[in-house]
């Protein structure tokens, strides 16, 4: 009952689901018994979604209703200022910085690479800069606050805070998995160095009567791997409402794909209360190729779609000194050791750099 991966299907398409409540109920801060067969049953299934196609949708989170709604609200009414008023919060610094970065102003399908960064594909084959806006958290003394919109830091960072509860269960989930001490990626994420955690809001503006046609191979976001950890991701799931509407939401066209095993693409539409959660490119290299970090996409609406769609996307990453090598459980003899050590800051400044050519 509410354990493990559902198929269902969604709108025409199979999405994973994974209720995780269960290990959140029994990883209890003190314990020191074994986890019972319920929670364990949980870290099983994460382990087997994540090495068929790097990608979960997550119920039982436990983050309110009301902190993801407001998250939401506060993203929406700092995109729908005016262009020069969301330029005042440009810092100049390209994507990665902090603050906003206007449409064109990235271009990700540059960042395909292998998991440990090598084979960058690079500006010059990639598709045209993205049909996204997007506006950068770091929950820090730099970040840019929009003083046109009301109780954005404070929204914002209650979001900031409540994907950081999750992200700590979903790390010891992840070493539940791999039979790894539940503490393993503590220091990592935790400790006294910043971890690289940035919350996006991602903006995809709707089309108009009378835009111009789009340039060839433009999408709202080209196909690209992420870069560091897991990455926890709010789509837009309502178009006509509020974002946790469990009944009747309507997510707005031209969402997410996630390329398949065979090289096709599927549509991952969002399930009701649902994260979607997905293996970055790290998370590759630690397990060895046990999780994988898949290529995914932002599509384009239909032509005659004029609905906008809002992300809130949030990165996360080791801190960046950490040095990214095989976990123990996850080589053998028959599976030696795949990638050489990378260090986690460099992998991600080596992608971003490429991303904001």
């Amino acid at each position: 009952q509410g354990l493990g991966p559902l198929w269902s299907a969604v709108a025409g398409t199979m999405a994973e689901i994974i209720d995780i409540e269960p290990f959140l109920a029994a990883d209890l801060e003190g314990r020191s018994e074994a986890l019972p067969d319920a929670a364990v049953s949980v870290a099983r299934h994460w382990r087997r979604a994540f090495g068929a196609v790097g990608f979960a949708q997550v119920l039982g989170h436990g983050v309110p209703d009301d902190v993801i709604n407001n998250a939401y609200s506060t993203a929406r009414r700092f995109f729908d200022l005016p262009d020069d008023v969301k330029q005042r919060y440009d810092l100049g610094k390209g994507y990665g910085a902090g603050g906003y970065i206007r449409q064109g102003g990235e271009r990700v399908s540059a960042t395909a690479s292998k998991p440990d960064g090598s084979d960058l594909l690079g500006a010059e084959k990639a598709r045209p800069p993205d049909r996204v806006e997007s506006m950068i958290v770091h929950r820090a003394e730099h970040d840019p606050i929009p003083v046109e919109v009301e109780d954005y830091q404070k929204n914002l960072y209650l979001y900031f805070d409540e994907m950081l509860r999750l992200l700590r269960a979903l790390m010891r989930l992840t070493a539940c998995s791999l039979d790894l001490p539940l503490d393993i990626f503590e220091a990592h994420y935790f400790g006294d160095s910043k971890a690289e955690n940035t919350l996006r809001m991602a903006y995809y503006p709707a089309r108009r009567d009378g835009d111009q046609k789009l340039p060839e191979g433009q999408l709202r976001y080209g196909e690209h791997t992420d870069y560091t950890g897991f990455t926890i991701l709010w789509q837009d799931h309502n178009s006509r409402g509020p974002q946790t509407d469990r009944h009747g939401a309507t997510p707005p066209q031209g969402g997410l794909q996630v390329r398949m095993p065979d090289g096709s693409w599927a549509d991952v539409p969002p399930v009701a209360g649902a994260f979607t959660i997905n293996a970055g490119d790290l998370i590759q290299v630690w397990t060895n190729d046990i999780f994988l970090s898949n290529l995914h996409r932002v599509v384009n609406p239909p032509e005659e779609d004029r609905d906008s769609r809002l992300s809130l996307v949030f990165f996360t990453g080791p801190s960046p000194e950490t040095v990214v090598e095989c976990l123990p459980t996850c080589l053998g003899p028959e599976r030696p050791a795949r990638y050489m050590p990378i260090t986690a800051g460099q992998h991600l400044q080596r992608k971003l750099q490429v991303s904001n050519k």
